[in-house]
């Protein structure tokens, strides 16, 4: 007997064979399957936005008032006073209320020689041109201190830095402080503290802050 039929089919035969199983299977006019393609991922559901903190209040520029004084190490003071003033009273979840306000320091009006004017909005000090914003966002308090007054913690930025501050508010002279009379806020920073350290020997370290604010509904115009 032949040794192929012993050990299997020559190389040729088998190449014989395959052909003719792909012919047979083409003329059936079935092409071979595919593979399942894989199961694509559900794509991951969007978190709903937050909803936005309720304004209470905003504040009335018209009716508000912002000031500040700097002392000099040799008498007198340069006095300014910002003609924009703009904010917000917003409620928190927890009942508790946030006050912001912004002040821009390219309407500062400064009282006094031209020369401590200059000297006050230049780069070197309060450098309103490249930082005209002024923000004071207070830390989280209850809403009785609108009544009581006290002390009031905050952020404030100036010349782009941000440092924590307090101020202290007035106790109010009625039922409905804000909208039916004035809230007063006043305190003091360090300049240093706000890179401010020119002019150490003209202007002392402590620059006052004065805020006579009144509220109104948000959507009154």
């Amino acid at each position: 007997m032949p040794g192929w039929r012993r050990s299997g089919p020559p190389e040729a035969v088998r190449a014989l064979l395959l052909g003719a199983c792909l012919a047979a299977s083409q003329a059936s006019g079935t092409p071979p399957a595919d593979p399942p393609a894989a199961a694509e991922a559900p794509p991951p559901e969007a978190e709903p936005p937050a909803p936005p903190e309720p304004r209470i209040a905003a504040l009335d520029p018209a009716a508000s008032d912002a000031r500040i004084v700097v002392e000099m190490r040799l008498g007198g003071q340069v006095r300014g006073r910002f003609e924009h003033i703009e904010g917000e009273l917003v409620g928190l979840p927890d009942g508790r209320c946030v006050v912001r306000v912004r002040l821009d320091a390219g309407r500062l009006r400064l009282e006094g020689p031209e020369w401590r004017v200059r000297m006050t909005r230049s780069e070197h000090f309060l450098d309103v041109e490249n930082h005209p914003d002024i923000r004071f966002v207070s830390a989280p308090f209850d809403r009785q201190l609108l009544h009581t007054g006290g002390r009031l913690d905050g952020a404030l930025r100036l010349r782009g830095q941000e440092r924590p501050v307090a101020f202290a508010l007035d106790p109010a002279d009625c039922p409905s402080p804000g909208p039916g009379c004035a809230l007063h806020v006043s305190g003091e920073i360090s300049r240093r503290e706000f890179g401010m350290a020119a002019y150490r020997l003209w202007i002392q370290d402590g620059v006052a802050f004065d805020f006579t604010v009144r509220l109104r509904q948000p959507d009154t115009p």
